[in-house]
Parts: C-alpha cells; structure tokens; sequence
C-alpha cells in the first residue's frame, strides 16, 4: 500500500542500510538540475519511527540537503516540503528489493538520444552557458555533447547500433558531416572493419595536421604559436588539440634556432653554428674535449653542486622517514615534499649540466673556436641541445681492417727479401675471410673438444673469433677468470690454449657454467626481436629438467621472504600463511607490515615458494616433517631416534619462543635502533636493507652463530 504525503526535510534521513548505491557519490549536476527544474520525481520512503527512511532517491535526497544547507547561509527558504512515497508496512528485505528495482530496471539513455536532446534544446533558442548552470556541467561539456548530437545520422546510426564505438564518434566530429558520411560509406561499402576503429577515423581527419604533443611543437611552444598567428584542429575532446600550419611550426623553429645559432657565434667565438640539414656530424670529426679544472668553474656551478648535495642529504632523511613513520597524511606529506626535491633536482642537474659543457669548451683558444663548428637542435622533450668541436676535415681513409691477418713475408733461399706482397682491395680481403670461415666452421663442427674449450674461452674474452652475445643475468657459478668487461685483459689464445689442456669432464662443467650465464627468464629477455623473445613454455620446460631436488633447494636459498613480502600486497601474505598450514584468521588484526613479517617466519619455516617460482615443477611447502608419535609406530624399534627427535622438537620450540619475544622487541624499535643492534652483536650492518629485513637477519642469526659454533 501506497500514498503520496508531503514532508519537511528534516524529517527524512538516508536509507543506508536498505539502499543499493554507496553514498559517497557525487552529486552536484543534481544539485544544479534540481535548482533549474525542480525535483522531477518523488522520493521513496518508509516509516522508520518519527522519521521517514528514503529507499529510492538517496542522491536526490543529498542533493536537497546540500541546496538547503547553502539556503540557510543565504538565509534564504527554496525549498519547503518534498514529497514522498510513502510505502506502508515494507520490512527491510522488501525496502533493499525496491532499491535495487529502482536503479537495475531504469533504463540508461543512449548518448546519442542524449545528445540530439540536447541539440535540441539549442535549436530551441537555450542558450549553451544557461544549459552548462541547470544541469551542472562545464560549458566546454554542452559543446562537447552539442557536437556530438550534429553527427551526421548514418555516423549516429552506426553508433546505436553498436558498429563504431563512443571513441570513433567523438573522431568523427573533426570533420563536417558530408565527410564523415562518405568516410563511414567506404569503410561500410569495402568491408573494411578496421577503418572505423577510433585511431585510424582520427589518423584519417588529422594527417596533415601537427600533434602538440611532439618535440618540435614542445620546443617552439604553443603560446609562440598561437601568437604568430598559428591554427588549430576544432577538437573538442582532446586536452591539447593538433595544429594546422606544418609550414608556420617550421619557420618558428628555425627561427629559434637561427637565434640561438647567433648567439652563442657571438658569445663564445665559434666558426660556425648550424642547425638542421646542414648539422651533418656523422660526417665530421670532433676535437678532444679538453679538461675543466675544478678552480675554474663557474660560480653558479659551485653554487648548483652545494645545493645539489644538501638535496641528497634531505632526501636521504625523507627516505629514512619513509620507513619508520605509520602515519598516512603524513606519509603522503613526506612523498610530496620528495617529489618536490627531485623535480628541482632534475632541473639543477640539467643547469649544472650545461654550465660545464659550455665553460669546458671555452678552454679552447679562440683560434681554435674560430675554426670549428658548433650545432644545435631540440631533443625529445623539446629541450634545445647545443653540441661544440667539430671540424669538417677528416682523416685519410685507410682500407677496412679484417680478422685475416696475412703472414709476414718469407725471405727467399738465396738469402734475398721477399717481395712485397700485392695490396687486395678490402671487399677481396673479406671475401677471403669468408672462406676461410666456411671451412673452419665445417670443422669445427666435428671437433666438440676444440669447440666447448673455444666457447669457454669466448665467454671471459673479447675479439673472440665466436661472435655470440651473451645477454643472459650471469648468475651462478663461475669461471676461473672474471666475466668479461670494459677491464678485461685475458687474451683469448692464451685461456683458449689452457683450456684445451681441461679433461673431458672439467670441460664439460666449464661449458654448463658458460651456458648457466646465459640464462635470463626475466621481462628483459621479452624485449629482444619477436622472433627470439622469451617463451613462457621454453622456460617450463628447461625448469623441469633440472634435478628436482636440487632446484627447489636452489630457489629456497636464492628467495628472501622478508624482502617479497614487504613489497607483495597484503593478500599474498595471507596466502602464504594459509599454504603453510597456519590459520591467516589468527593475524586478521595484523597491520601489512606485521602481517608479512609472520608470513616470513612461517616461509621459512616450511621453505614456502611463492606461485610464480614454484610454476608447474613445485608444490608450495616442502612436506611437512612427521610427528615422534607417528615415527614410534612406525618403527618402535626406533626408541632413541624418536627420543631424540623430541628433543630436537622441544629446541626447536624455544627457539621460535624466543624470536617471537625478540622479533616483538625488534619491532617496538626504530630504524636507527635495529641498525644500531648489528654492531652489539659483532656484525657488519647490511646497507639498503628495510627494517623487516634487517629484523628477519637478526633472528636468524643466533641460530647461524650455534651452527658455526
């Protein structure tokens, strides 16, 4: 039963209990609508003692009270009663069954009908600002949906029916309808699906316009731009719309550039300053850069490099802070004052940068300067770069070198100089090189002894005629010499020739650790050509056919819990702690922190492996060990080992006794503190360790200290 009865607004309160939409959400485009039009339609309520309780209308019911509250300030009524329908006798199931019938049945309107309405209501003489203030919208968002209901009617028919998506439509408004209805004909009339995807409509209309977002538009600024009298793309969905005049955007950096180009020909004295086409310096050579000393650097350069210091040891302390402090507001206080730090940072680093490079090559006589030539340009940030010394004269070519080295001359029988032998010509040489390639491969091929010592050999050498490249994460074991690097001396005849005196099996295992190096299953070897990018399956299968035994023991070892757990979000850590058959119901409670700190204790316990490293091979947890009780039965024989065993559990219980004692102790301390406990006990202090981290170190390490012991 029903009946419409007119209340005071102060009787009626939210339904939050019985309505279906959370309260938070925002309404002040009701507000406005409200304030224009009225309320539109009545509120739904029920009796709930002297008040009533709105079952549908929450929103509107908001709405109210905020027009209300703003009236009080005024001191001004609008409002005076709202009616309700009242529904008489409805528990609370049936009043959340009418919210949720009241928001699932109503039907969303179309953005089309949406936006023909509101074409309407311009070609009814309303004007744009007076419908942006009644529903309560930016006037930029009524010509947005302006443009969108003059779609041309196929554009718009396409789209209730569902053929080009809101995206497409909102492309095809950067061009008049006729354009639009010919475009979508063809791509219809061809069945060409893919022209109607959004970016290619977009790419269609705007292929001989400029996208602001490009370094040469960065570089010459949209306010130069504008101002020389530059056009731009009527889009109204886009936050920086594309520019119309290539040819003006083109001048205006040459221009800037010519400025710059004369001043620094005038200011530092160089020969020439080119730009453009002209700044050809793959073709040239550059002369050595000479040294700054450090008494004479600019004053500013002093000034940034004191200033610069002084910023990296207040951003040591924020992160310092970082760690140890709960508070969120003031947690987000401390990130944005960080923030603040790098940009200015960043900007100092690029000043200092440039302040260098410019009083470096002053050092130059001017002699020097006045021959050389100087370039300048934008990068991708559309930044001005400026590159000094160059100079157009280049060395005399001389022929191209090759890893066929000719044999020196022999003097002749009689005691006579060989002759000198004929010059080949560079593509000859490597002609010959290549056959010689070829049959040394052949070869090669069937010699796996010579072969493993030469790739051995190949991974702790450069220049090595085995011209693989090992991009793997060099873990693992390793070779007698260091990896090779910008440092490495080892000439490759000289390992290869030791090498090759290794037995079969030294060999062999010299090889697998080579081949270890090379591994990478990480996001890295996804960025390689798609023909070689890594293969989840590939990675499957060498994992399985590894030991098995030994690979899990492996991956315990390599695993920190404390570290992934500090980082994985909350839900992992209670993962964990139920896979390691503790009950994550007991540590509800637990802030993230705590919360991962147990899930640690516990991975290690039970040598738990996260999914990712476990994939296919492994379970979760090693099994766990069986109780004394269950080994008496098994073989009661057996007395003293069980014996002993529980005498080994009974340890093993003061053991986790005293860490939970200890970790809670640990844990009540700060940062400085728990670093401060590494050197009482006689330790080094491990460096960029977090403060669970550091915890979990030293509760294992009395244990580690008995073992050694």
């Amino acid at each position: 039963m029903t009946e419409v009865i007119a209340y005071r607004l102060d009787q009626l309160i939210a339904g939050d209990a019985v309505n279906v939409r959370p309260q938070d959400e925002e309404v002040s485009e009701l507000v406005a609508s409200i304030r224009a039009h009225g309320l539109l339609q009545p509120l739904v309520g029920r009796l709930r003692g002297d008040k009533v309780e709105i079952v549908d209308g929450n929103r509107r019911l908001k709405a109210l009270q905020l027009i209300d509250s703003d009236d009080d300030a005024a001191d001004i009524t609008t409002i005076d009663k709202v009616h309700v329908v009242l529904r008489l006798g409805e528990d609370e199931v049936d009043a959340f069954e009418v919210s949720l019938a009241a928001n699932v049945l109503r039907k969303p309107l179309h953005p089309v009908r949406e936006f023909e309405a509101f074409a309407d209501l311009i070609e009814k003489g309303k004007p744009k600002e007076e419908i942006a203030a009644h529903f309560g919208i930016p006037l930029r968002a009524v010509e947005q949906r302006l443009a969108l209901g003059r779609l041309h009617e196929d554009v718009r028919a396409a789209w209730l029916e569902g053929r080009i998506t809101g995206e497409a439509a909102r492309a095809f408004t950067l061009v008049p309808a006729e354009q639009q209805a010919a475009y979508l004909r063809k791509a219809i009339e061809t069945d060409e699906g893919w022209r109607l995807r959004a970016d290619t409509v977009r790419r269609s209309f705007t292929a001989e316009t400029v996208e602001a977002d490009t370094p040469k538009v960065r570089f010459v600024g949209i306010e130069a731009y504008r101002a020389a009298g530059g056009g731009f793309v009527a889009d109204l969905f886009a936050n920086e719309p594309d520019l119309t005049d290539s040819a003006l955007l083109e001048r205006l950096a040459n221009e800037k550039l010519a400025a710059e180009a004369a001043r620094l020909k005038q200011d530092e004295g160089w020969g020439e300053v080119l730009f453009g086409n002209e700044a050809r310096t793959y073709e040239w050579n550059r002369i050595t850069k000479p040294a700054l000393p450090d008494s004479e650097k600019p004053a500013r350069a002093i000034e940034i490099e004191a200033r610069l210091l002084a910023i990296a040891e207040h951003r040591d302390k924020l992160d310092e802070a970082l760690l140890e402090i709960e508070d969120e507001d003031r947690l987000d206080e401390i990130e944005r004052d960080r923030d603040v730090l790098l940009d200015e940072e960043d900007r100092l680093d690029l000043e200092l940068e440039a302040l260098i490079e410019a009083q470096t090559w002053l050092r130059l006589t001017e002699a020097q300067r006045s021959k050389a030539i100087t370039t300048v340009g934008y990068n991708r940030d559309g930044k001005l770069t400026i590159a000094r010394g160059y100079t157009r004269s280049k060395p005399k070519a001389e022929p191209k070198p090759t890893a066929m080295a000719a044999p020196a001359p022999k003097p002749s029988a009689g005691g006579e100089e060989a002759p000198e032998p004929a010059r080949l010509s560079a593509a000859l040489v490597d002609d010959l090189a290549l056959t010689a390639t070829r049959a040394a491969a052949h070869v090669l091929a069937g010699e796996p002894r010579i072969a493993l010592a030469a790739f051995v050999a190949t991974a702790v050498t450069w220049g090595t005629p085995l011209r693989f490249d090992n991009k793997g994460r060099q873990q693992g074991p390793s070779l007698p010499w260091p990896g090779r690097s910008h440092q490495t001396e080892e000439r490759f005849g000289k390992v290869f020739r030791d090498v090759l005196g290794w037995d079969m099996d030294a060999l062999q295992k010299g090889a697998a650790k080579v081949i270890a190096g090379t591994l990478d299953f990480t996001s890295a070897a996804l960025a390689y050509h798609s023909y070689d990018s890594l293969k989840a399956d590939a990675v499957t299968d060498l994992r399985a056919s590894l030991p098995k035994e030994m690979h899990r023991a492996a991956l315990v070892q390599a695993f920190d819990p404390a570290d992934y757990f500090s980082k994985a979000p909350k839900q992992e850590s209670i993962i964990a702690i139920a896979e390691c058959g503790d009950d994550p119901g007991k540590y509800a409670k637990l802030k993230k922190a705590d919360l991962g700190a147990t899930a640690a204790r516990l991975a290690n316990a039970r040598a738990w492996l996260p999914a990712t490293l476990r994939g296919e091979v492994f379970d979760a947890v090693l099994p766990a060990e069986p109780e004394a009780e269950d080994q008496d039965e098994q073989a009661g024989e057996h007395e003293a080992s069980a014996e002993l065993e529980t005498a080994e559990s009974a340890a093993e219980a003061a053991q986790r006794i005293w860490q939970d004692q200890e970790r809670k102790r640990l844990e009540e301390l700060k940062t400085p503190d728990v670093r401060a406990e590494f050197a009482a006990r006689g330790i080094k202090a491990p460096f960029g360790k977090s403060k669970n981290q550091m915890i979990e170190m030293l509760l294992a390490q009395p244990a580690e200290t008995e073992e050694a012991a």
